[in-house]
């Protein structure tokens, strides 16, 4: 009965996400063919060609493994973008924190008008390597802040790892949210030369502009996730354990008084 039960539960947390979100992809890890960069666009011996994504979150943060076909330590050039959008606070279907010609337009199932991406992590892994979060407030892009932690693991294919508070996206356990990753060039006009939710070339040339869609409404794919809700045992087990630290703290007080 409970595993019948639960069945249902993730069959319908499934249907709301794809019904909501028209997504390419709803569960993680995330996939993307390699090769589908456009011949005419150089590739960075591989490191723009992304090839899949691991999405996982805490109680406290949502965190973000993107890997691209190459090395980008001995490329050491390259830049990579995560475009992300709530629904919880209003958007924009055109542009992002980093101002390149890349936008975000997701229709929400009953909607008339689109929403957008309301959040940018922007990161580079030449010069040792960094990262941004821009928010849209509803009027302009705010930033740069700080995410929590920004890696790569460099190798014959390299990992990216993001991790960002939930707060930071106004995000708890249990909500979901639409987003897309993108490998781009170093020129503050460069778009999208490849996206992680479009298994076909992207675009075509430096400084055409990409959206990303979901197929549901002719768009070229984009991915929705749903974070975690932590189980109730996890978080007793947390709370017996903090019980149990402030119960010695408080004998040692009294032992020392």
């Amino acid at each position: 009965m409970k595993s019948s039960f639960a069945c249902a539960v993730a069959i319908a947390v499934f249907a709301l996400g794809s019904a909501v979100f028209g997504a390419q992809g709803t569960t993680s890890p995330y996939s993307d063919p390699t090769g589908d960069i456009d011949a005419g666009i150089s590739t960075g011996n591989g490191t723009l060609d992304i090839t899949g994504m691991e999405v996982t979150n805490t109680a406290t943060d949502i965190n973000f493994k993107l890997t691209v076909n190459g090395n980008v330590s001995t490329t050491d050039w390259g830049k990579f973008m995560i475009g992300i959008a709530t629904a919880k606070t209003n958007g924009t279907i055109a542009g992002n924190g980093w101002g390149r010609p890349i936008n975000m337009a997701v229709t929400p199932t009953g909607a008339i008008t689109p929403i957008g991406m309301n959040y940018w992590i922007g990161s580079w892994v030449d010069g040792g390597g960094g990262s941004q979060l821009w928010s849209y407030d509803g009027a302009a892009w705010t930033g740069p802040g700080a995410i929590s932690s920004f890696s790569f693991t460099p190798g014959a294919t390299s990992d990216i790892n993001y991790s960002v508070p939930l707060a930071s996206l106004g995000l708890v356990p249990g909500d979901s949210l639409s987003f897309d990753a993108y490998s781009s060039g170093g020129g503050a006009t460069d778009s999208a030369i490849d996206s992680l939710a479009n298994p076909n070339v992207s675009v075509t040339s430096w400084g055409e502009t990409y959206t990303s869609q979901p197929l549901a409404f002719s768009g070229p794919g984009l991915n929705s996730f749903t974070t975690a809700v932590p189980e109730p045992s996890t978080m007793a087990a947390v709370g017996i354990a903090g019980a149990a630290v402030a119960g010695r703290l408080m004998r040692r007080r009294s032992r020392d008084a």
